[in-house]
């Protein structure tokens, strides 16, 4: 929530600050440089691992919104994916998390290495953000959607007074500078982070900056190279959500200006970046891919009876079998000796749950498993919270 005021304001310098050669924030630069290029690749089904990406994209844009005050618990936003996997709804605080999922959508779809980030694609995302949400004071639209503010604003959280709104598109346009730059390498991640606090700094919009920020750091690791369109996801919202306080509590140490705070500030950024990339590039691995999360997401649904004891012997068995597929035929090693007629039944029934999903180009002859819009995500949530890949505070309510 933002509100206008008259308070006195401090200029801050938009500078990178050179972190010292031994330094833990210099280390952790180095080992994203090497996760940057890292070849990605695995055991792991392509058909698989995008069913999670998805899924990691939807808990994304929840943990964005709770960051902000959204109260729409995991749990809770689980479920509205399993009643209405169409994701139109007239719930504000729905359409707020829908809405994020459509701007990384369009974030992914027109940001690439050579993207030079302009006042328009800044624009664009707003708008995408704030659509058919309430306007403040009352809800987390916008009364200016996609335009800079033209009130004086502070920042919820915050002691730090933000540019007058007369100053806005002159601070904005000296960001897309800094970060439009030709750099080489080993600065791209410091501008990001500094990015990140410049835009929260400036507060350029009337409402939505708190989610405009976000989206514009994903948007710069997507230009920096770190490679969610082919393959690895990322989770940056994580970052930042784990422990909102300390979120809120290291950007005012950025405040200051010091060199001291904003070396502080891009550390606590890229530590929390390398630690998610690392955490996530063990779902490649398909042994912990297997055992960690998917047969253990099938035990929880079992236990709660979402399937039967058939349905997740079949389950298993794909989950298991090579390339995490099958054809009709295999079902008479997963489930013995029933007929033909009987097998078909089944994996109709699975079907129907949507539960099974024919992959390739032969006519619906082979099937793997598919999670991301039935009973099963609940099982998925679990273990990847239990797993540390979902923040425990996205099932708290606040």
């Amino acid at each position: 929530m933002i509100t206008e005021n008259n308070k006195a304001f401090k200029d801050i310098p938009l500078k990178i600050y050179e972190p010292e050669f031994g330094s833990e924030l210099t280390n952790i630069i180095i080992e994203l440089e090497k996760l940057r290029v890292k070849k990605l690749g695995g055991p792991v089904p392509p058909h698989i691992f995008f069913q999670l990406k998805e899924i990691f994209q939807m808990f994304e844009s929840l943990g964005s919104a709770r960051i902000e005050g959204n109260r729409t618990t995991l749990s809770e936003f689980v479920e509205k994916i399993i009643e209405n996997p169409t994701k139109k709804t007239k719930d504000d605080g729905l359409k707020e998390i829908y809405n994020i999922d459509n701007a990384i959508q369009f974030i992914e779809k027109n940001v690439d290495s050579k993207t030079n980030f302009s006042r328009y694609f800044i624009s664009e995302i707003h708008k995408i953000l704030v659509d058919g949400l309430t306007p403040p004071p009352t809800g987390e639209g916008s009364r200016y959607p996609g335009q800079f503010r033209p009130v004086n604003v502070t920042i919820n959280k915050s002691s730090l007074i933000s540019p007058e709104h007369v100053q806005v598109p002159e601070y904005m346009e000296e960001l897309l500078g800094f970060v439009n730059q030709p750099r080489t390498s080993q600065y791209h991640l410091l501008v990001m982070a500094l990015a990140h606090h410049r835009m929260a700094w400036i507060h350029p919009f009337d409402n939505g900056n708190g989610r405009m920020v976000r989206m514009f750091t994903y948007a710069l690791l997507i230009k920096q190279g770190f490679k969610v369109k082919s393959g690895r996801i990322i989770n940056p919202t994580a970052i930042f959500c784990m422990d909102r306080n300390k979120y809120y509590e290291k950007l005012a140490h950025a405040d200051s200006g010091t060199r001291e705070g904003v070396l502080e500030w891009c550390t606590y950024v890229l530590e929390g970046l390398r630690s998610e990339i690392e955490k996530i590039d063990n779902l490649l691995d398909l042994k912990y891919m297997t055992n960690t999360i998917l047969i253990p997401a099938l035990d929880f649904a079992l236990e709660r009876e979402n399937i039967t004891r058939r349905e997740y012997e079949i389950l298993v068995f794909i989950v298991k079998n090579k390339g995490m597929e099958i054809r009709p035929i295999d079902l008479k090693k997963a489930i013995g000796k029933d007929s033909v007629v009987e097998r078909s039944r089944i994996l109709k029934k699975l079907r129907d749950k949507k539960m099974v999903e024919p992959i390739g180009k032969q006519n619906g002859r082979i099937y793997t498993i598919s999670f991301a819009n039935n009973y099963l995500l609940r099982g998925i949530a679990h273990v990847l919270e239990k797993n540390g890949f979902v923040p425990e505070s996205l099932n708290k309510k606040d």
